[in-house]
């Protein structure tokens, strides 16, 4: 999981942003105190050769585990991907 930090930065409007100083800019920047936390999910997706070799299983293994639905997946488009939450959650099953 990955957490952002988003500052929002109230400036004079009587002066733009790119006229600010170095020394300006990181006055207000410290000054600023920040307003909103958002937290971010970020889960790749594997293709099946991708998944077999994090998995560390045979390509009949991987199709066995998707029949018995031991193992999530999704098919966009036609192509099988697995998210890699998905297949650590197995390994963590397994070992």
């Amino acid at each position: 999981m990955q957490t952002i930090l988003i500052n929002f930065i109230m400036i004079d409007s009587n002066k733009p942003l790119w006229q600010l100083t170095v020394g300006e800019f990181l006055e207000l920047q410290n000054s600023a105190a920040p307003t909103e936390v958002k937290e971010i999910v970020e889960d790749s997706y594997l293709n099946s050769k991708e998944a077999q070799a994090y998995l560390k299983v045979s390509v009949t293994t991987l199709y066995r585990w998707r029949k018995d639905k031991y193992i999530k997946f999704e098919k966009k488009g036609g192509i099988v991907r697995f998210r890699k939450s998905e297949c650590d959650k197995v390994l963590n099953q397994v070992f």
